[in-house]
């Protein structure tokens, strides 16, 4: 993309994240706060690019209601949308990142990119996101404060999360192990 631009990335609709952490009924009431948003408030010249969520099960049309919306607001010319893609590629060249509370924001927090959070997210503090709200964030990105971001980093990965995932047998038996480890009282890092 030649011209800058502002990545929001969009969460499962079905996400207790949306359901329990957020404002929204829906990403499709997220989507139009943040291109009502973008339409009203970012700089000439800018674009909003919504990211598809990679395990989105197609059955809502994520990409025509973008379309809606972006017209309804006047800013069809300047939204795009991504079906697919590196999402940590899109965000690195990006102005800011908004989400709701995606783990998105953490690959934007980590690349230094500003990050406005519209939900009840762990990492929306102080010198790490944007607090001034969405409608200031398109003329005002701050990026995150680097010595925070490695703090709350540090916390992270030595006391909260546990490596590994739900989507395949080696992550699974990945979360197993680190879990067991955790119980334990040994320390991930140096198991």
């Amino acid at each position: 993309m030649g011209e800058p631009y502002f990545l929001f990335p969009l969460q499962l609709d079905s996400d207790a994240q949306i359901r329990l952490h957020s404002p929204f009924a829906g990403i499709a009431h997220a989507i139009r706060l943040v291109v009502s948003s973008f339409a009203a408030h970012a700089p000439a010249g800018t674009r909003l690019v919504l990211k598809e969520h990679p395990l989105d099960n197609g059955v809502r049309d994520w990409r025509q209601i973008t379309t809606d919306m972006a017209a309804l607001f006047g800013v069809e010319d300047r939204v795009d949308y991504l079906a697919w893609g590196d999402i940590q590629a899109v965000t690195r060249g990006s102005q800011g990142v908004v989400t709701i509370n995606s783990t998105s924001g953490t690959f934007a927090l980590a690349a230094g990119v500003p990050v406005v959070v519209l939900g009840h997210a762990v990492y929306d503090i102080p010198e790490l996101t944007y607090q001034g709200g969405l409608d200031g964030f398109w003329s005002a990105p701050m990026p995150p404060d680097p010595e925070t971001f490695a703090a709350f980093r540090r916390v992270l990965v030595e006391r909260c999360l546990i490596p590994g995932g739900f989507f395949s047998e080696d992550a699974l038996d990945s979360v197993v192990h680190h879990a067991i480890v955790r119980l334990e009282g040994r320390n991930i890092k140096a198991d």
